[in-house]
């Protein structure tokens, strides 16, 4: 009998969506659903996080809370949408201590509060394993919403920030170094880019968006599988994290490319509006005003592909996929 493992996250996806596809408004498969209103949509996301699968040794509460809470919003400002609320299930042993539930809402508090809304409510229960379900919501103009779908051939991809912090935190986490706390910080306070995903919206010029949680190589996949485009991608061109440096190049290569875990945006502009695009950006204010990076374009048909010094390579669907990754992510 077929398992997960066999098919991991996405084909768990494929399946799920075939059930439930109604006809929904924007159609399955982007970083939100949404529900029709008025003139806007109601964007909502939700995603968990669990012991097992996301939470290093040496986490704390108040990261372990800001990080629940971080990735559902990060999913919000892929769709440009801003946001309005979020819930918070709470599964955990009964032994856990009081302070470390504290510990938990302090952190979802910080990251609430970072981006003007508020914890509306949820759930607590009882499990083996302490597993967070967040859900978050937003709104954004119909005519502005942001999907994973929209690019064009001649289209420019970009990206915000830069690529392969996360990697980099992870790495340090292995190499048990002196690094740790930083390591966690950096790997469970991702900031989500809210902000930039409004710009890219209100720009009307962003044809396509989605952020990276996965990774750049899988991102892309997922884009190219909507559209059946190819994205091509210079890498030369991509943001690096200055601390991988420190790596030996091919592992750093990996990381950026494959890790994941940043939550940047991922995004397409049309080719006329990048000069515009671009300048707009640098005189937002777009907190600490971050780099937004041209890394490549979209092309009719070639596959993903990695444009080096010496050629081309494929760009692979590889990146982060529950029930077949292992370790934390």
């Amino acid at each position: 009998m077929t398992k997960l493992s066999d098919i991991g996250e996405r084909g768990a996806i494929d399946i799920l969506a075939r059930i439930y596809d109604r006809g929904q408004p924007i159609g399955l498969g982007h970083d939100c659903g949404v529900v029709d209103w008025g003139d806007d949509y109601l964007v909502v996301t939700t995603d968990v996080v669990n012991r097992k699968t996301h939470i290093p040794t040496g986490a704390t509460a108040p990261q372990i809370g800001w990080y629940a809470t971080a990735v559902n919003l990060s999913d919000i400002a892929a769709a440009g949408a801003r946001p309005l609320g979020f819930v918070a299930a709470f599964s955990m042993p009964a032994d856990t201590e009081v302070e470390f539930l504290r510990g938990l809402a302090t952190g979802m508090e910080a990251c609430v509060r970072e981006f003007g809304i508020a914890v509306l409510g949820g759930d607590t229960k009882e499990a083996d394993i302490l597993s967070i379900a967040g859900t978050a919501f937003g709104r954004v103009r119909k005519d502005r919403i942001l999907l994973r779908t929209g690019a064009r051939p001649g289209d420019a991809i970009v990206v915000t920030g830069d690529l392969g912090r996360a990697g980099h935190a992870a790495k340090m986490l292995e190499q048990s170094s002196g690094m740790r706390t930083e390591a966690l910080n950096q790997l469970l306070r991702p900031y989500p880019r809210i902000a930039d995903g409004m710009f890219f919206s209100e720009s009307g010029a962003v044809t396509s968006c989605m952020d990276l949680s996965d990774g750049l190589g899988v991102s892309l996949s997922q884009m190219a599988g909507m559209t059946k485009l190819s994205y091509q991608i210079d890498e030369a061109a991509l943001p690096r994290y200055q601390g991988l440096a420190s790596l030996p190049p091919a592992v750093a290569k990996d990381l950026v490319l494959y890790y994941g875990g940043d939550y940047e945006l991922l995004a397409t502009v049309r080719p006329d509006a990048i000069p515009t695009v671009l300048a707009r950006y640098s005189d937002s204010s777009v907190r600490d005003r971050r780099r937004l990076t041209v890394i490549g374009k979209v092309a009719a048909s070639g596959g993903n592909v990695l444009v080096t010094k010496t050629g081309r390579e494929p760009l692979l669907a590889k990146g982060w996929e529950h029930f077949r990754s292992s370790g934390i992510r």
